[in-house]
């Protein structure tokens, strides 16, 4: 027996930016956070499990490369006789391999983490990311470059597996978790 989706349109306004890459993003790991409400259109209301999550450390701020259109964040459905998979995936280049930048990442690739993730487009549009399952650090790649010109970077990838696409947030949540 098929089932009957609830259909609607997808609009496109001049006023829409279809403007490229991420801008912010903040992640925490996914214990910490708690969701109280999701409406009809999968906009969520999220409660955080500390009330001031930067001071405690709980979400913090990955700072990379925003000049250069390497960020950024997919979320691909696959629906194949009969079942679904979706895969968010973050990607940012953060400029020069330092032992901070190192060790930060080094704590953050554990294979055990479930992290979430929050980030803002370059379109202006918020989402939380890997909020089912988790996401985990697939790759942490750094590299000196080998000419003069090319750049001493390191590339985090965060990916996850979820059963419906991620989270729309608003602005104001937004602020919130990023304190």
């Amino acid at each position: 027996m098929a089932c009957t989706p609830t259909l609607s349109s997808v609009t496109y306004s001049c006023d829409d930016l279809a403007l490229g890459g991420i801008v912010k993003l903040y992640v925490g790991n996914k214990a910490d956070l708690t969701m109280v409400a999701v409406s009809s259109s999968d906009v969520v209301t999220i409660t955080p499990a500390s009330s001031n999550l930067l001071a405690d450390s709980d979400v913090v701020e990955i700072e990379f490369n925003i000049k250069d259109g390497f960020s950024s964040f997919t979320d691909v459905k696959t629906v194949s006789d009969g079942s679904v998979t979706c895969v968010p995936t973050i990607t940012v280049e953060i400029p020069k391999m330092t032992a901070t930048h190192r060790n930060a990442l080094e704590e953050l690739s554990n294979p055990s983490a479930e992290l979430v993730a929050f980030v803002k487009t370059a379109a202006g549009t918020f989402h939380l990311v890997g909020y089912e399952y988790g996401l985990f650090a697939s790759t942490v790649d750094m590299a000196s470059g080998v000419n003069r010109g090319d750049k001493n970077r390191i590339q985090l990838t965060l990916t996850g597996e979820q059963q419906k696409l991620s989270f729309d947030i608003t602005e104001s949540e937004f602020a919130d978790v990023a304190g």
